[in-house]
């Protein structure tokens, strides 16, 4: 075995004293979750009825295995002393100092959350050694051990990152029989360790964790791939090192080799490009060995088809956890050929070779003059670690705008335009129109573009000239921008404080609510608010002629919740009704009839129950409480005229008139045929079952939770609530009825007999699992109805 092999095998962290360091994002998505999770335990001790019973369960384990939990326990402190001494012994001075941080910092945390829960400062001495006087939340021994272990195993190789964290899942699973502090302590304990462990990683930085050169030539020899002359190259992308040499015939060796952030690096990419982009981006592999293969199979794929690129040598990873890829061949960058040794030759075999590229049922999805390169005398590409077999239009589309902005930037618009109009046409070039937009270029691409000066808003234009066509409306890529962030924070704001205002209720009285809850009941309230989505679309399927597959008028129904963020509760749903029905090939007039039924039929429905409910049940509420102020009632009275005002001024407009009888006129057969449709009785008894069934499990939802905060409350008057805010709020032009639904389901549970704290505590936790959670799984359901080209 070779020195550098043995020095390989004995190595413990994963990169050398010197090596880069940088503040990596997963740090970020582990710290923010992790402190909205702390605060919710906190807003929620003591422990309630569910977590004394899971208490006493662990008190109810034989006693002849509390040595087993002891010793789990105690490898959790052996396994902290033991990374510290090594990381002093291979003088690792600045992650040793990062552990000692972290230690302080988690218990600093602790001793904090300790002050707010148990309303008095622990004594620090029993606190940080686990005295008779340390507290039972959290869990401060467990707390300072985790930190300091996610404080250190980020450095390590990937064996020992494994291997700590399960001596973490160990030790928790120890802490908890040991018993010395409540089970959601410990659960505190170790979100503190995390949030302090991330906090010191965000200050610090980590390191690269990238092989050195010594480690890849072992690597290479391990794979008995012979290579020359190796030197580092610029890093590809975060997590991925490039390393050029050559083979003993001369030919050139590109050897890619995955670092130990490089599946972080893809997570948080395929988050963040989900989070902002319709398109979910490449797919997340489940290691560094899946992403070096999937790269391989498409370079292969893109080779069979002809398209000029390296050739894969070896795939595979090593003892040491190494995952490697190894490209023969030269590549000159698009980016490193001079700009006068650019012609029309090249330009025309990048479009050939996408085109053959495409042909083969593949799309790189990250051209720029980087991936774009020169190999063996012809114009191809590289880095195909982006690449889908499986593409979609958009991609084609996409990797067709991205070679047109690429070559821009190196030989100008005209003579890029002049080669996509030769290679596509001019109904190819018009059809990329919609593309050509920053939101299609990748990172790196975007920033050549502001290096050569190329405006991709200005090229759109320049080809829209050429087409002789005036500017198409942009295909929207982006999911989530700016603005709609801003205009979301600002309407929870408005509803936090119209909440606030109508109820004068503040946190302090939302944990008291919560302090006696039994989360049983809860989770089963949680449960039961997902299911009325299932009702509402047997009422959808009642409400239209169209035979319709229940599977995607559930996901319909998840889509609405998901635009209830941003239109008023039935706007939101008519609107996406609407377009769904439009898509199933029903004519505009009868989307608009079948989905106004639908609309129509759950408040004519909620009317008709709360009207019975009220003359023949025996509910006797009285909502003897705080009513909304003056200025409220004048605001929305003023409202309420100004929209009669509107509606009366359109219809004195002629034009509006003669336009709105036109469409009446035109509309009017379709209209009356879906109409007629309803008297079929098995579609009216759809439409009857599913609303009803619809408003009673709103009502037992609100009532789980309701009985989980220790109040028992009739149906009959759940549904009076439940109904009467409902309407309320239908009314009252505010997305999703936010803070006029939660002023009316408090007011409403208060005069039902609870106290204004326990109202509150339920009000919020419905609202999240019936308005807030759904969205969710609208979300991804919005995004399925699209990509099956149901929306």
């Amino acid at each position: 075995m070779s020195g550098a092999r043995v020095v390989r095998t004995l190595r413990v962290f994963s990169s050398s004293p010197r090596d880069e360091r940088f503040r990596r994002a997963t740090d970020i998505l582990l710290l923010i979750p992790a402190l909205a999770v702390l605060a919710i335990l906190v807003a929620a001790y003591p422990p309630g009825h569910f977590e004394r019973a899971l208490a006493a369960l662990l008190r109810a384990i034989p006693s002849w295995l509390d040595p087993a939990g002891a010793f789990l326990y105690d490898i959790l402190a052996a396994a902290a002393i033991a990374l510290g001494v090594t990381t002093l012994a291979t003088r690792r001075w600045l992650i040793a100092l990062q552990a000692v941080a972290s230690l302080v910092l988690a218990l600093a945390v602790a001793v904090v959350v300790a002050r707010i829960v148990l309303g008095h400062w622990p004594d620090l001495a029993d606190a940080a050694w686990g005295g008779p006087g340390s507290p039972r939340f959290p869990g401060v021994r467990l707390a300072e051990w985790a930190a300091v272990i996610l404080a250190i195993s980020p450095h390590l190789i990937q064996p020992l990152q494994r291997a700590s964290r399960w001596v973490l899942a160990a030790g928790f699973v120890g802490a908890l029989t040991v018993g010395a502090a409540a089970p959601s302590g410990y659960v505190a304990g170790l979100l503190i360790a995390i949030v302090a462990a991330a906090g010191v990683r965000l200050a610090f930085g980590t390191s690269a964790g990238l092989p050195g050169l010594d480690d890849v030539i072992a690597s290479l020899e391990e794979l008995r791939v012979p290579v020359e002359r190796l030197e580092l190259a610029d890093r590809d992308r975060a997590g991925v090192v490039l390393v050029r040499g050559k083979q003993p015939d001369g030919c050139g060796v590109t050897v890619k080799v995955y670092g130990r952030d490089a599946y972080d690096n893809q997570l948080v990419e395929k988050f963040w490009h989900t989070l902002w982009y319709r398109d979910a981006g490449p797919g997340l592999r489940l290691s560094r060995r899946e992403a070096v293969e999937h790269e391989a199979l498409l370079t292969l794929l893109a080779a069979n088809a002809g398209v000029p690129g390296l050739d894969v040598l070896r795939a595979g990873t090593t003892t040491g956890d190494d995952a490697l890829l190894v490209l023969a061949g030269d590549a000159v960058p698009l980016a490193e050929i001079p700009t006068g040794g650019l012609d029309e030759a090249h330009v025309a075999g990048a479009w050939r070779s996408l085109a053959e590229l495409h042909a083969a049922h593949v799309a790189h999805r990250r051209l720029d003059t980087s991936t774009i390169a020169e190999i063996g005398g012809e114009i191809g590409f590289v880095d195909y670690g982006g690449a889908t077999a499986t593409p979609t239009d958009a991609h084609l589309m996409t990797d067709r705008a991205q070679l047109l902005v690429a070559t821009a930037t190196r030989v100008g618009n005209e003579r890029a335009l002049d080669a996509a109009f030769t290679a596509l046409g001019e109904e190819g070039v018009a059809a990329l129109l919609p593309y050509l937009q920053l939101a299609a270029l990748a990172d790196r691409l975007r920033e050549e573009t502001r290096t050569a000066g190329v405006e991709v808003d200005e090229l759109r234009k320049q080809t829209s000239a050429l087409v002789g066509e005036d500017e198409p409306s942009l295909v929207r890529l982006r999911r989530v921008t700016w603005r709609s962030l801003l205009e979301t924070g600002l309407l929870l704001l408005a509803a936090l404080a119209i909440l606030s205002f109508g109820t004068g209720i503040d946190y302090a009285q939302f944990r008291t609510g919560l302090q006696n809850a039994s989360w049983g009941w809860v989770v089963v309230g949680l449960v039961v608010a997902q299911t009325p989505r299932l009702t509402q679309s047997v009422a959808t399927l009642g409400s239209v002629a169209a035979d319709l597959r229940f599977g995607p008028v559930y996901a319909m129904q998840l889509a609405s919740g998901y635009m209830n963020l941003a239109l008023p509760s039935g706007v939101a749903r008519l609107a996406v009704t609407i377009r769904f029905f439009q898509r199933q090939g029903i004519t505009a007039a009868a989307a608009v009839t079948s989905g106004a039924i639908d609309s129509l039929a759950s408040t004519i429905v909620q009317a008709v129950i709360l009207g019975l409910l009220l003359i023949f049940s025996e509910s006797t509420l009285s909502f003897d409480v705080n009513a909304p102020s003056t200025k409220v009632i004048v605001l929305i009275a003023v409202v309420a005229v100004l929209l009669v005002l509107a509606l009366v001024a359109a219809a004195l407009v002629r034009r509006t008139r003669e336009m709105a009888a036109s469409r009446l006129r035109q509309w009017w057969p379709e209209v009356r045929a879906a109409l007629r449709a309803l008297r079929s009785s098995d579609r009216l008894a759809l439409l009857l079952f599913g609303t009803v069934a619809t408003e009673v499990l709103f009502a037992f939802a609100l009532g789980m939770f309701a009985f989980g905060l220790g109040t028992r409350i009739s149906l009959t008057d759940l549904l009076v609530i439940n109904i009467g805010v409902s309407l309320l709020s239908t009314f009252i032009p505010v997305p999703g009825g936010i803070g006029v639904t939660e002023l009316g389901l408090t007011v409403g549970l208060v005069a039902a007999g609870m106290s204004e704290e326990s109202a509150l505590a339920a009000v919020l936790l419905y609202r999240v699992s019936v308005f807030y959670l759904p969205p969710v799984w609208g979300f991804f359901a919005l995004r399925w109805l699209q990509r099956k080209r149901y929306l």
